[in-house]
This record gives C-alpha cells, sequence and structure tokens, in this order.
C-alpha cells in the first residue's frame, strides 16, 4: 500500500506540475522532441517508483524502420508506459474523437500526437492518421485492437475495423505480446505492485506485400495467431 500511495501521489504531482508545460510544448515545439523528454521522465519516474523489470527480446527489430505499425495485446495501464519507454518516445496512439472533447485531457492528447479517429467514418479516420504521418515525425503508430485490458490475460477477440484501417496506411506491421504488466496492476484495481514485464517484439509483416496472397480477414487472423502463441504461454 505504500508503493501505491506515493505512486499516485508522484504521478499526481507530475501531472499538477509538468501538464501545462506539457500541453505548451506540445504546440510550441512541432519536433515533439521536449514533449518526449517530459513524457519518458514521468514514464521512468513512475516505473522506479513501482520497481518494475523489464526484460524486451528482439528489440533491435524495432529499429528496422522509421515508421511502422504495433499491434499488442492490452493487459493494463502499465502497457502504455512499458512501451513508452521501450521506444523512447511517445507514439502515435490512436484515439475516439469524443476523448478530445474532455477539458484539459483532449489538450493533453492533442500535444501528445494521439490520434483523433471517427470511428463512425473510416474515410475522415483514414485521413487524420495520413495527416499525422505526414508531418514527418517519424513515429509507429500503436493500436491495441483487443478494445479493452484483458481481465484474465487471455487474448480477446480483435476489433477488425480499425486494423483494416491501418492496414490502408501501407507501413509495415511489428506485433508485440506484453507479458506481466497485469500483475502489476490489473484491470479494475489501483494498486500497484512490484513485478517484472516480459516484451516480445515479433517478425515484422510487410502488409502490402502480404496483402497480395491473403485476404484482409485471413492476416488479422495471422497477426492474433502470432501475438496468441505467446500470450498462452503465460495465461
Amino acid at each position: 500500500m505504500v508503493r501505491t500511495g506515493i505512486f499516485w501521489f508522484v504521478c499526481a504531482l507530475i501531472v499538477l506540475i509538468l501538464g501545462p508545460v506539457f500541453v505548451l510544448l506540445g504546440y510550441i515545439d512541432k519536433s515533439k522532441r521536449t514533449t518526449d523528454i517530459l513524457a519518458l521522465f514521468w514514464v521512468n519516474t513512475l516505473l522506479f517508483i513501482a520497481s518494475t523489470e523489464i526484460d524486451v527480446r528482439d528489440g533491435r527489430r524495432l529499429k528496422l524502420y522509421d515508421q511502422y505499425i504495433i499491434v499488442s495485446n492490452h493487459l493494463s495501464y502499465f502497457d502504455i508506459f512499458v512501451l513508452i519507454k521501450l521506444l523512447g518516445k511517445v507514439p502515435h496512439f490512436l484515439a475516439k474523437k469524443e476523448l478530445f472533447r474532455i477539458p484539459i485531457f483532449g489538450w493533453c492528447l492533442r500535444a501528445a500526437s494521439v490520434i483523433e479517429i471517427d470511428r463512425e467514418n473510416p474515410n475522415i479516420a483514414l485521413k487524420s492518421i495520413k495527416s499525422a504521418l505526414r508531418k514527418g515525425l517519424h513515429k509507429p503508430i500503436v493500436i491495441y485492437p483487443e478494445g479493452t485490458r484483458s481481465n484474465t490475460g487471455k487474448l480477446q477477440p480483435f476489433k477488425k475495423k480499425g486494423l483494416k484501417l491501418l492496414f490502408k496506411v501501407g507501413l509495415p506491421v511489428i506485433p508485440i505480446v506484453v507479458v506481466g504488466t497485469r500483475e502489476i496492476m490489473p484491470k479494475g484495481s489501483y494498486i500497484v505492485r512490484k513485478g517484472r514485464v516480459k516484451v516480445f517484439v515479433l517478425e515484422p509483416i510487410d502488409v502490402s506485400e502480404r496483402l497480395r496472397s491473403v485476404a484482409e480477414e485471413d492476416l488479422i487472423e495471422e497477426i492474433r495467431n502470432r501475438i496468441n502463441s505467446i500470450v498462452e504461454l503465460y495465461y
């Protein structure tokens, strides 16, 4: 309980002190270097307080491309901290447009280059993604196709609309499996526990090439099977 109390106190303190600075710099610094530095400071501080150890397998695969799509399983809020730590910067997360209407929170999302998408209008969503990529930030796009965190750790069915949308962008896909964040802070709990996280970076997929021989539905199933082959070893 002491660790949890310190974690949330520091988290609130950082948000109160650095939050306004983060938003301001997000609009001033178009390169996003300063916001990445602040985000990494925040993430590293919280991971240190939580006594989280991270073991990465085949992380070199993340350096093969400037931009790519990460498809990952989703177990905990800590997945986001671990991913930012792994990449060394804040990637382009996808978020529904309704979140951007929340005061202050919506400003932070825009400052962090989170991509606003309209789930009811795929064409507008695709334009938003391509517009973000044209800014030349060289950041990966991250999608959690399960749509929500898993209660049990087992891989849930994929929501296919978002993946099909990203396939049209033409970037390679790198599947990632995160194991152990559920034990640190599971869905529905705000208690923070000490733990070790394993991150498996799987072999990249050339989407444009694969779609010449398989249907979109089959490629989605292939990606899910790759991720699930690791998940099943632990949950």
